[in-house]
């Protein structure tokens, strides 16, 4: 029988229309022959929607509406009954005794915010269904950038030097923080906030004042901002890793993007050189070039560093993984890895001679054997002590 796979995209977070891009593109290609396909759309203020209008891509022209063209859905906390419950409203009553199909497996495609930070994991390990990508722990350390390249440091991969501050800290102690960075860290630099991506909130700094506004911006994004130094006259690559930790893991051929600036903005990423409203391919908008141009060498060194870093930071699914290679010396800095990647990084497989479809079904495929090894751990343990416990005179100590 067909496993029914749930598709979930949007939710809370400012790379929302990515997400939705990335979903509809994963439910246009998930291979139909094998699986039936159930898409959860996740509101900007947290609320969740399913129904066939949702496989359209005109109900996203106007976000507002889609709750008029759906049904609401409910979590069930429940190890047994692997679906969603609809929220009956009175223009809904011909759904009052519906229930959402049974969900067999979970693929997530949210991108920032809580989708990806690792809170739905968690929520989807309450329900008790596989689900594509990293754990609660893997998704976690994938967002955050500074418990990122703090992992990265302990582990001896090269990165940039960095400093990172909380937006209060700033916010009382401006001149200090300011000092302090441009104390221990050279001029240009990029800020970001500590939680985020598709370049929101990144700014570029090459002196004082700009360097403040650049806080400033990453501050309205995050209660954390990261300052890194610039690894100037270098080229942008990037590489993809699916698979599971702790077992065999596969890398794609490498990427070289280009920018239209000094940073890789939204719309270098996700409209490319088209100005056209609606055109946007997702990730797959980024000008660049597939294979990148690389001598052997430095090809497999990034694979070796992308495969680390996937399982230094418990991933699982597909991640694209972000590097600075220098023009002239060819010397290595890892930028951090993207779990999962816009557009799943479908098109960096589809050069490696897997199709998008085949990608999919291995995504999927991962999933499941993950959550199979994870049912072999024992979550019971037998024990007594609770039969000549009592409450009187102990002040509830056990």
């Amino acid at each position: 029988m067909k496993k029914r796979v749930a598709v979930f995209f949007g939710g809370k977070s400012p790379e929302h229309e990515v997400s939705v891009i990335t979903g509809l593109q994963a439910i246009e290609n998930i291979d139909r022959d094998a699986f039936d396909v159930l898409p959860i759309y996740v509101s900007k203020d947290g609320r969740w929607f399913s129904g066939p209008e949702l496989l359209k891509v005109e109900t996203y022209r106007n976000l507002g509406l889609i709750p008029q063209k759906t049904i609401q859905e409910a979590v069930i906390p429940s190890d047994t009954q692997k679906n969603l419950l609809p929220i009956v409203k009175s223009s809904l009553n011909p759904f009052k005794k519906s229930e959402t199909p049974t969900i067999d497996v979970i693929l997530p495609t949210f991108h920032g915010g809580i989708g990806e930070s690792g809170s739905f994991q968690g929520m989807f390990d309450i329900m008790n269904i596989p689900y594509v990508g990293p754990s609660v722990l893997g998704g976690a350390l994938s967002m955050d950038k500074v418990v990122m390249k703090q992992l990265f440091l302990q582990n001896n991969l090269p990165i940039t030097k960095y400093l990172w501050f909380y937006r209060n800290d700033f916010v009382e102690n401006r001149l200090n923080i300011v000092q302090t960075i441009e104390t221990k860290l050279k001029y240009p630099l990029f800020v970001k906030p500590a939680n985020g991506g598709s370049s929101i909130g990144t700014t570029k700094a090459h002196n004082r004042k700009e360097l403040e506004n650049a806080i400033e911006v990453a501050n309205v994004f995050d209660k954390r901002f990261i300052v890194e130094e610039s690894f100037e006259d270098s080229r942008e690559i990037n590489i993809s890793v699916i698979g599971n930790s702790g077992s065999i893991i596969e890398t794609s051929v490498c990427e070289e993007v280009f920018s239209s600036g000094e940073v890789l903005t939204y719309e270098d990423k996700y409209v490319g050189g088209s100005k056209k409203i609606g055109s946007s391919k997702g990730m797959a908008s980024t000008q660049r070039k597939i294979p990148a141009d690389l001598p052997k060498k430095v090809i497999i060194e990034l694979e070796q560093l992308a495969k680390k870093a996937f399982s230094i930071l418990e991933s699982s699914g597909v991640a694209r993984v972000d590097f600075l290679v220098n023009k002239t010396t060819n010397e290595i800095v890892i930028l951090e890895i993207n779990n999962p990647p816009g557009s799943l990084a479908y098109y960096l497989w589809e050069a490696s001679g897997i199709s998008f479809k085949k990608l999919l079904t291995k995504l999927i495929e991962f999933a499941i054997v993950r959550y199979e090894d994870d049912r072999k751990n024992t979550v019971t343990f037998s024990s007594n002590i609770l039969h000549n416990y009592q409450t009187s005179g102990s002040k509830g100590k056990v």
